[in-house]
């Protein structure tokens, strides 16, 4: 037995979703004193309020200037973990998670903006299904994630 979901309805939403996520100027530049990542927690605890108990999907963007910022990965989170996985990606990770800390720090190395940007999900659930569609739609550009990547054509 199939259940069908009104694809017009749920691919616009996601359009709207996808047309505020990756416009550069719903970036949030992250600050960092001198490209270290340690340094997150001191220069970053308004945008960290921001995003606190919203079930969120992001972007990670890098470039060499605010202007030349470059989309690089799409997540999700629930409500109970924004903070601490936005963290995991930009200042400190646990071994056991996925996070992009690496490629953020290599960012920074190379003295490179770091930003977010993020559309809170209502309701909370559609969050996996707004991420797996940006990622397969995006996949060309998202040089970060891995999973759900489109499979490239020959």
């Amino acid at each position: 037995m199939t259940v069908e979901f009104d694809r017009k309805i749920l691919e616009d939403k996601f359009q709207k979703a996808e047309d505020i996520l990756l416009d550069i100027h719903n970036v949030s530049v992250i600050h960092y004193e001198g490209f270290n990542h340690e340094t997150f927690d001191v220069h970053n605890q308004d945008f960290l309020g921001a995003i606190a108990q919203k079930p969120i999907v992001y972007c990670i963007w890098t470039g060499e200037t605010e202007e030349s910022l470059e989309y690089k990965y799409i997540g999700h989170v629930g409500k109970q973990y924004s903070r601490q996985r936005l963290r995991n990606h930009l200042t400190k990770k646990h071994k056991k998670t996925g996070a992009q800390l690496k490629n953020t720090i290599l960012a920074l190395k190379e003295k490179h903006v770091v930003g977010i940007s993020y559309v809170v999900t209502e309701p909370h659930y559609m969050r996996k299904a707004l991420e797996d569609w940006l990622i397969e739609k995006n996949s060309g550009d998202l040089k970060w994630n891995k999973a759900g990547k489109a499979k490239q054509k020959n």
